[in-house]
C-alpha cells in the first residue's frame, strides 16, 4: 500500500527522530535556534540520536530497536512461563503479545516497546523474587526501575512501587539511593528545560494533560474506571489470591490506583499497555497456580475477545501505515519541494525532510504557540505568528482552526481515499497567505501531482 515505503502508524516518531538529529549536533529542539521539548519520553531521542549518522537507514533505527526490546520482552515471558512449568509457553506468551498490542507497538516507532520490556523485567524480578525465592536482587532489576520514568513521565506509577516492595521486602539503602537518582534525574531534566525558556515539563505532556484541578483528577480518574474497571477488579482478585503476601498486594494497589487516578488510555493502542503487561504477569503466576497447561492455554487464546480494542489496533496497523503515507508522508514531500518555512498541525515527516522552519501550531515544537493556545479562543493569533516568523504557507486541518485569518488563501485540499485510523482528520487544507504565495504553491502541487504514483489520496484545488 506504501509502494515500498517504509512508513510508521503515527506521525509522532519523526518528531523523535528530529529532536534526535539535532541532538546529535547539539541542539535540543526542532528549529535550529530555537529550544524545544515536543517528547514526551526524555532518553529516546538521546537513545536514537547516535543512528541519525546513518543516512537512509536512520528511519528504519526505530523499528529495529522496537523489534529488539519486543523481542527481550517475549523472552522474558517465555523464561518466566517455563520456569512455572508451563506447556504451551510460546503459545501462552504470543497470545498475550497479539491480546496487548505488542505486536503494533514496534510499528509506532515510538519509546513504548522499551516501556513494556522495562515493564515485564521490574515485574518479571518481583515475581523471581516473591514466588522462586531469589534473595539477591540483581543491579539491572535497580537499573530498569531507575530507567523506566525516563522513558515516559508516568512510568512512575511502576518505579515508586516497586521500591516500596523492595523496601518492604528488606532492601534499604539501594531502594533509597534508587528513589533519590530518580528524583534527581527528573529535576535535572526540569532546571535544564527551564534553563532554556520552557516549562518545567514537555510540550507534549503539558498539551496532552487533561488534569487541572480535583474536579478534572475525579473525571480523569471516572474515564479511566469506566474502560478497564474490568481489570481493576481482576487485580483486587489477585490481591485477594495474594493476601498472605502484603508487600505484593500494596504493590498491585499502588501501580493500579496510580495509572487509573493520572495515567490516560488510547490513542492508538499505547499509553495503558505498561500497566497492563506489568499485572499481567502476575495473572500468569495465579493462572499457573490452578490450571493446567491446556486450560492455561484455552484462557490465554480467550484473551483476544476481552482486550478487542488492541487486536483491532494491531490488525489496522497496515491501514495506520497507509494513513501516515498518504497524508503526512505527502505533506513532507510537497514541503520538501516547496522549500519554504511552513505552519503545520502535524509536525513530525514535514520538519524531519526539511531545513526550514516549522510552526506547529499544536504547540510542541513552539512553545509560544502553546501558551497562545491557552489564552486565546479563537484561531486569529495564527497570522501574528506566522507573521513574526515569516510564514506564508499554512498546512492545516480546517476542524482545529475554524476561525482563520480572512486573507488566508486556500490553494488545495488533501484528502484521505482509505480508511481513517491513525490521522486527526480526513483532509488537510494547503493554504498561502497571498497571491504570489498561492501561485506558487499551485504550481509545486501540480507538478507533484503529475509525478506522485500513489491513488490513496487526493488533491483538489481551489481557484
Amino acid at each position: 500500500m506504501n509502494h515500498g515505503v517504509m512508513i510508521y502508524t503515527l506521525d509522532d516518531p519523526y518528531i523523535h527522530m528530529k529532536m534526535a538529529r539535532n541532538i546529535w549536533v547539539g541542539h535540543y529542539g526542532v528549529n535550529a535556534g530555537e529550544y524545544s521539548a515536543p517528547s514526551s519520553s526524555i532518553i529516546w531521542p538521546v537513545l536514537l540520536a547516535p543512528f541519525s549518522m546513518l543516512g537512509d537507514a536512520f528511519y528504519y533505527a526505530p523499528l529495529v530497536l522496537n523489534i529488539i526490546f519486543s523481542l527481550l520482552t517475549f523472552l522474558l515471558m517465555f523464561d518466566l512461563l517455563k520456569r512455572l512449568n508451563r506447556q504451551f509457553s510460546v503459545l501462552i506468551a504470543m497470545g498475550l503479545f497479539f491480546s496487548l498490542n505488542l505486536y503494533g507497538l514496534v510499528f509506532n516507532g515510538m519509546e513504548h516497546s522499551l516501556q513494556v520490556y522495562l515493564t515485564v523485567l521490574i515485574a518479571a524480578g518481583v515475581i523471581r523474587k516473591e514466588f522462586f525465592g531469589e534473595q539477591k536482587v540483581s543491579i539491572v532489576l535497580y537499573l530498569a526501575i531507575f530507567l523506566l520514568p525516563l522513558v515516559r513521565y508516568e512510568d512512575l506509577a511502576i518505579s515508586f512501587p516497586a521500591l516500596g516492595y523492595l523496601f518492604m521486602s528488606g532492601e534499604r539503602w539501594r531502594v533509597v539511593y534508587c528513589g533519590v537518582a530518580i528524583l534527581m534525574a527528573l529535576a535535572a531534566f526540569s532546571l535544564f528545560l527551564q534553563s532554556v525558556g520552557l516549562d518545567v515539563l514537555p510540550s507534549s505532556v503539558l498539551s496532552k494533560s487533561d488534569i487541572s484541578d480535583l474536579q478534572s483528577l475525579a473525571a480523569h480518574a471516572l474515564a479511566q474506571f469506566k474502560l478497564w474497571g474490568w481489570v481493576v477488579f481482576g487485580v483486587l482478585m489477585l490481591c485477594c489470591i495474594y493476601s498472605r503476601r502484603m508487600a505484593l498486594v500494596l504493590l498491585l494497589l499502588n501501580v493500579t490506583v496510580l495509572h487509573m487516578v493520572f495515567g490516560k488510555s488510547g490513542w492508538y493502542g499505547r499509553y495503558e499497555v505498561y500497566w497492563l503487561a506489568f499485572v499481567s504477569l502476575f495473572f500468569l503466576v495465579a493462572c499457573s497456580r490452578y490450571l493446567s497447561g491446556r486450560w492455561m492455554l484455552v484462557v490465554f487464546s480467550c484473551l483476544p475477545v476481552a482486550f478487542t480494542s488492541f487486536v483491532y489496533v494491531t490488525l489496522s496497523t497496515p491501514w495506520a501505515s497507509a494513513n501516515i503515507y498518504n497524508q503526512q508522508y505527502m505533506m513532507a514531500l510537497i514541503a520538501s519541494r516547496l522549500n519554504e518555512p511552513l505552519a503545520v498541525n502535524d509536525l513530525g515527516l514535514v520538519s524531519l525532510v526539511t531545513d526550514q522552519y516549522v510552526l506547529d501550531l499544536t504547540g510542541l515544537a513552539n512553545y509560544e504557540v502553546l501558551k497562545f493556545g491557552r489564552l486565546e479562543s479563537n484561531s486569529l493569533w495564527i497570522g501574528d505568528l506566522m507573521r513574526r516568523h515569516d510564514v506564508k504557507y499554512a498546512f492545516i486541518y480546517d476542524e482545529w482552526f475554524s476561525k482563520r485569518p480572512a486573507y488566508f488563501i486556500k490553494v488545495a485540499s488533501l484528502k484521505l481515499v482509505v480508511p481513517n485510523i491513525t490521522s486527526a482528520e480526513d483532509s488537510v487544507s494547503l493554504y498561502a497567505v497571498d497571491s504570489v504565495s498561492a501561485v506558487k504553491l499551485r504550481g509545486v502541487l501540480r507538478a507533484f501531482r503529475e509525478e506522485e504514483h500513489s491513488n490513496k489520496f487526493e488533491i483538489n484545488y481551489f481557484e
